[in-house]
């Protein structure tokens, strides 16, 4: 397993796609509205952002993502350690398929299988 992408809360979602794509030399990979939320997934190389629009406190929306390749069988496994997803699974517009948990403080913590 691997880290997929790190979720971050921004304010202003072009002025912050405007920064990641100047400084760190970053492409759009997909833009989505999901859940009530405007989305925009910058890449560069193997690197992954996940643009995050908030009108609320900044940082309730950070989590990192784990890519697996085997979705379903992760969530088994965790299911059997008596460990439940506290969002999805849900598989967005490009294919992914993804789930969220929570950890033991509050963390989000996001698996990603690419299809």
């Amino acid at each position: 397993m691997r880290v997929h992408h790190y979720g971050i809360a921004v304010k202003d979602l072009d002025a912050a796609a405007e920064f990641y794509i100047k400084a760190l030399n970053m492409e759009e990979l997909f833009r989505t509205r999901w859940m009530g939320e405007d989305i925009l997934f910058l890449e560069s190389g193997s690197m992954k952002i996940e643009l995050i629009a908030q009108t609320g406190t900044i940082g309730e929306a950070a989590h990192v993502a784990y890519q697996t390749d085997d979705l379903e069988y992760l969530a088994g496994r965790l299911q059997q350690e008596g460990i439940v997803p506290s969002e999805g699974p849900y598989v967005l517009e490009n294919g992914w398929r993804t789930v969220f948990y929570e950890g033991p403080s509050g963390e989000m913590i996001e698996f990603v299988e690419e299809q």
